[in-house]
């Protein structure tokens, strides 16, 4: 009797474990972020932000696109480490829609001047436990702009927790409520617009700044991607095969 009895109870207790495992397996984190997202040029093209927060579920297109919105962890970002407190994913979506004559070559967190983004500066598209990204540009998307998955986690700790899905919109609005956004945006991404037919240095069949000096018409400056530059172009340029800051 006393042995069926611990045999009960140890039963339940290994019931009480696996409950306990599967509720913070699917305790999800939230974040208040702050996403600033512009074009690198103005007048190439027009940008905008779509999230999975019901609040902020896409901003409004222009050459600049100001995100604060309520994020919650969905996977992790398996090009980090174990144990690195960057490594779960807080996805959003980039979109960038070129005007007529241009078109997007990616995005990148550093601003550059038109013209020398090279292939090196641009984002890769996120791989995740939860979905691989492999490709930045989904195809569904290409009637809306170009989409590009992003994971803006960020070194704030978490503002929330559900401890289970049945909590989430809960813990989202709890989250939400702090309204303690970084006055800075916590990701500042720009959208590489440039001339159709421009190949990146870095890519496979660019131009390098030799074949440049070997093509060039003397006295033409040329950008670092080989397009030719104009009059009034400001950054760095290529003239008879050398560079030059104008």
């Amino acid at each position: 009797m006393v042995k069926a009895y611990f045999n009960q109870v140890r039963r339940l207790l290994a019931v009480l474990v696996v409950c306990f495992v599967a509720a913070n397996a699917s305790a999800t984190p939230f974040k208040n972020i702050h996403v600033l997202l512009e074009a690198n040029e103005s007048g190439r093209g027009v940008v905008y932000i779509r999230t999975e927060d019901p609040s902020n579920k896409q901003t409004r297109k222009g050459e600049k696109a100001t995100l604060k919105a309520t994020i919650g962890e969905n996977g992790n970002d398996v090009s980090r480490a174990e144990g690195d407190s960057l490594r779960g994913m807080y996805m959003i979506w980039l979109y960038g829609e070129p005007e007529d004559g241009f078109e997007l070559a990616g995005f990148s967190l550093v601003k550059k001047a038109d013209g020398e983004y090279t292939v090196d500066d641009l984002l890769v598209s996120a791989k995740t436990d939860n979905g691989n990204f492999d490709s930045p540009y989904a195809p569904d998307k290409v009637d809306e702009g170009y989409e590009f998955v992003f994971n803006a986690n960020c070194g704030r700790p978490e503002d929330a927790k559900s401890e289970n899905a049945d909590a989430s919109d809960a813990a989202r609005e709890e989250a939400r409520s702090k309204n303690n956004w970084n006055e800075n945006p916590d990701h500042h991404i720009y959208a590489v617009f440039v001339p159709e037919g421009t190949v990146l240095p870095g890519a496979e069949g660019a131009e390098g700044i030799n074949d440049v000096k070997l093509n060039a018409k003397k006295g033409q400056a040329y950008t670092l991607s080989g397009m030719k530059a104009t009059r009034g172009r400001k950054g760095i340029v290529i003239v008879d095969g050398h560079k030059s800051v104008r």
